[in-house]
This record gives C-alpha cells, sequence and structure tokens, in this order.
C-alpha cells in the first residue's frame, strides 16, 4: 500500500495542480518563465503516470518492448530538464531566450535522448518490471543508460539549485522567496537521488563497496519528495495567499524582532527602570504569551528610545569616534558602520551610568542618533544594534 501510494499520489498531485493552471490560462501566459514551469510539469506529470505500475505494463504489452516506460519517463524527464534550462535562463537574462542561447540545451537534449535509445536496445531487458533496478542493476548496459541520462540531468538540477536558492534570496515577496528555496530543496533532492542510483548501479556491475542496504529510503522516498517540493514551491505564491501565510510571516518577523530588541531593551531599562511602562517580564512569559505582539513591540522600540535619551549624558564622543574608526578598519560601510558604532557607544554609555559619579558629557553637542526613518526601518536597525551589542 505505501509503495502504491508514494507513486499514484505524487503524480495524482501534480496532475491536480496542472490541470487546475491550464484552466486557468497559464499556458497561454506571456512569461517565458511561466510557461517553461508549466511545460516541466506537464511532462513530470506524463513521466510520473507512465512509471506508475498500471500505465508501465500497459505501455509493455501496447509496443511489445518490455521496460520501454522506463525511456518514456526517462525522455520526458529530458523535457522537464531543458524547460528547467529554460527557466533559469528567462530568470538571469530574459533578453537572451532566442534560438542561439537555446540551441544547445535542445542539440544536448536530442543526442542525450539518441544515447539512451541506443544503450536501452543494447540493454537485455527481457522482463517487464516497474522495479526496473532492483531486477537489473548490474546488468550490462544498465549503467551506461543511467550516465548518459544523468549526463543532461544533472546540470539542470544543480543549476536550479544554485539559482533557486540565490534569486529566493533576492525575491521581496516571502512567498515568491519560500516557493523558489522550496524548488531548490526539491531539485536538490533530485539531484542526490540520481547520483545514488549511479552509484548503485556502479556497485553491483564492479562490486564496488556502496550501502545500497543501508539507503533503501533513498529510493523509496527521495523521487516523490522532490516532486512534491518542487510542486509545493510552484504552488506557494498562490497558495500561500489562500492560507493567509504572509500575515502569518509578518506576525513571527515582528514576533522575532520583539526578542531580538530584549536584551537591549533590558539593559537600558536596568539603567533607567522610568523608560518602561511596565517591569519586565519572565523571558519564558514573554516567549508563551506575547499578547498583541504589534502594540509590545511598538513599546519596545519607544522605550528603547527613551532609553538611549536618558544615556544622552554618558556618551562620549571619543567612543563614537574610536568605535567608528574600528568598525571602518575591519571593513564595515553604510548602516553596518551606524550599527557597530552605535552598539560600542551604548555599550560604554551604560558602563559609565554604573559609576557613582556620572560621566562628564561631551565638550561639544552630540552627533545625531542613528537610527530608521520610520517604524519599520528603526526596528531592522535597533534589531542589529541589539544583535551587535549582545556580541560585544
Amino acid at each position: 500500500m505505501i509503495d502504491w501510494l508514494r507513486f499514484v499520489v505524487p503524480a495524482f498531485l501534480v496532475w491536480a495542480f496542472v490541470t487546475l493552471r491550464m484552466a486557468g490560462g497559464q499556458h497561454r501566459a506571456n512569461s517565458p518563465a511561466r510557461r517553461a514551469i508549466m511545460l516541466a510539469l506537464f511532462s513530470l506529470a506524463i513521466s510520473m503516470t507512465v512509471l506508475t505500475p498500471a500505465p508501465y505494463a500497459a505501455l509493455a504489452e501496447l509496443t511489445g518492448v518490455p521496460n520501454v516506460a522506463r525511456l518514456v519517463g526517462h525522455s520526458l524527464m529530458l523535457v522537464v530538464a531543458w524547460a528547467i534550462h529554460i527557466f533559469v535562463l528567462s530568470l538571469n537574462r530574459p533578453n537572451d531566450l532566442a534560438w542561439p542561447s537555446t540551441h544547445r540545451y535542445t542539440a544536448g537534449m536530442v543526442l542525450t535522448f539518441v544515447g539512451m535509445a541506443v544503450t536501452f536496445l543494447l540493454a537485455d531487458l527481457p522482463v517487464d518490471d516497474v522495479r526496473f533496478a532492483g531486477r537489473y542493476s548490474g546488468q550490462p548496459w544498465v549503467l551506461e543508460y543511467w550516465l548518459v541520462f544523468l549526463c543532461y540531468m544533472l546540470p539542470a538540477f544543480w543549476s536550479l539549485v544554485g539559482n533557486g536558492w540565490r534569486l529566493g534570496g533576492l525575491a521581496a515577496n516571502p512567498l515568491v522567496r519560500l516557493g523558489m528555496r522550496l524548488i531548490a530543496l526539491g531539485s536538490l533532492a533530485a539531484f542526490v537521488y540520481h547520483v545514488h542510483k549511479a552509484l548503485v548501479f556502479a556497485s553491483d556491475e564492479y562490486h564496488l563497496p556502496y550501502p545500497e542496504e543501508d539507503l533503501t529510503a533513498l529510493d523509496k522516498y527521495l523521487t516523490p519528495a522532490s516532486a512534491l517540493l518542487a510542486l509545493a514551491g510552484v504552488m506557494m505564491p498562490v497558495l500561500g495567499q489562500r492560507l493567509r501565510l504572509p500575515e502569518l510571516f509578518e506576525w513571527l518577523h515582528r514576533y522575532r524582532t520583539y526578542h531580538t530588541l530584549r536584551p537591549l531593551w533590558l539593559a537600558l531599562y536596568r539603567a533607567n527602570p522610568h523608560i518602561a511602562l511596565e517591569p519586565p517580564a519572565s523571558r519564558l512569559s514573554e516567549l508563551l504569551m506575547p499578547g498583541d505582539i504589534e502594540l509590545r513591540l511598538y513599546r519596545r522600540v519607544i522605550e528603547i528610545r527613551d532609553g538611549r535619551l536618558a544615556l544622552q549624558p554618558f556618551v562620549d564622543d571619543k567612543v563614537a569616534e574610536a568605535a567608528r574608526e574600528r568598525a571602518q578598519r575591519d571593513g564595515a560601510t553604510g548602516q553596518a558602520l551606524e550599527v557597530a558604532t552605535e552598539a560600542a557607544v551604548l555599550a560604554a554609555a551604560l558602563r559609565a551610568s554604573e559609576r557613582p559619579t556620572p560621566a562628564p558629557g561631551p565638550h561639544h553637542p552630540p552627533a545625531e542618533v542613528p537610527g530608521g526613518g520610520d517604524l519599520d526601518s528603526d526596528m531592522a536597525f535597533l534589531s542589529e544594534v541589539a544583535r551587535a551589542y549582545r556580541r560585544a
């Protein structure tokens, strides 16, 4: 039952998504990236269907060629890899989507198919068996067939791993960012699976030491996991909106910021307890019962700013200048330079405020207190200051 589910469920889900998107007109999208994704998913859906037990046996009976479904399914995976190449190219160099820039991918796909067909015909595969690797691993020409297949598949998967992760980090939309990261992880799972199978075939043919029996889970679960991760990544921008994930991400971001600011806020509170409307709760209480995080975070930022103003008599310009010079020597620029300077100034002022006699103020008006221009940018700045202060 488990084996049947791992064959059928991913294929069913991919088909369901492809059908819904095609009904919505996504196959006519003007974006080359979207068209490439739709082609990849459509080819993946057919490939996964062909490699399920019933269609697998039906193709052999229809053509009279045992295991021909294996060649058909893998040929469709070449189309998936071709679409991946086009997808990555459309994201990195959208103006280069012309025949001169794509012909090498098409020519490579055709040559790979020819090599796969030749090695498939040379291999002795008399019994049709959906568990192809278990029956024919170690047989002549099976390893060669797989290596030819990998020559085209692995570069596509690896390209999508690197570019998906990188582009996900650059995306402003959190749903797109998560979706690209899921696609990258799915591609990584596919990459690992294909390398694993190559090592299995090589070890069986040449009797190499490879712990095949200890890695049976890779055979069973990496392929469906790869498909499900990629599908989840593609669905994320649409499904995430319906599940209201942006609101959840925003809440988690503010929750994390609230706790990031705690060490700095606590240090300022201990120096000047009057800045806080309420005394500090325990860390566990704040973790488990954050309450209205929007209001609490707003108050925390305001109280940190009040604490910073209360420390003004203890701020030493010489400390600020020395901290800035030290940060510049370490290569800090822009906001990173302001963060390092502010953290050092606060640490020195807090130490000075603990002395019995207050330290003398600066001999000239202090520089403007750095920070953001609005609440969100100020929260981001203070979060970095809190991290630098904690490290110091």
